[in-house]
């Protein structure tokens, strides 16, 4: 919403996380800010995107690799990754670890906008408390302000190019 209103804002860039500046990729957005220059966006986002998994394909080291469950399978139940030492690859384990007392608050770009993400621990391997803001409610915000002056034929066009969901909207 924001980049197609003549924003170039990204948090990929902003805050340097991930390995996304080890890519060169722009920032899609548009000045006219209706539902024309939000499509535009989306579609460069995913040519962008494009651009990123080629570079990220390329970076991926040659050689041999070791995959255990295809050797175990081959190997059969008497083969050597048939062992006790083996016997949990490829299944996932619980968490073991403890969430400090305190508060984290963390943002991250996602292709609807800005996700928040707060966890509170209490020193327990769960925390205390746990939230996903997601960007369909700031997207939502907006609506009253878009409509004013619109079609009712333009409605649907208008609720597509923000794209909510309506299930994380009440989180």
């Amino acid at each position: 919403m924001l980049r197609a209103a003549g924003v170039p804002w990204d948090l990929r860039k902003v805050d340097h996380y991930e390995c996304y500046d080890d890519f060169e990729w722009d920032i899609a957005w548009e000045k006219e800010g209706d539902c024309y220059a939000r499509y535009r966006v989306r579609i460069e986002e995913m040519r962008q995107s494009l651009k990123i998994l080629r570079q990220a394909c390329e970076m991926i080291p040659g050689g041999a690799t070791e995959n255990l469950e295809a050797i175990r399978t081959v190997e059969g139940k008497k083969g050597d990754m048939s062992g006790f030492e083996y016997q949990y690859v490829a299944k996932k384990v619980a968490p073991t670890f403890k969430i400090p007392n305190g508060e984290l608050y963390t943002r991250l770009e996602s292709g609807k906008g800005e996700i928040g993400v707060f966890i509170q621990g209490n020193n327990d391997v769960t925390p205390w408390r746990f939230k996903i803001r997601a960007a369909d409610s700031n997207n939502l915000q907006i609506l009253p302000h878009i409509l004013k002056g619109a079609k009712v034929a333009d409605i649907m066009a208008i609720l597509g190019s923000i794209d909510v969901i309506m299930g994380s909207v009440d989180r």
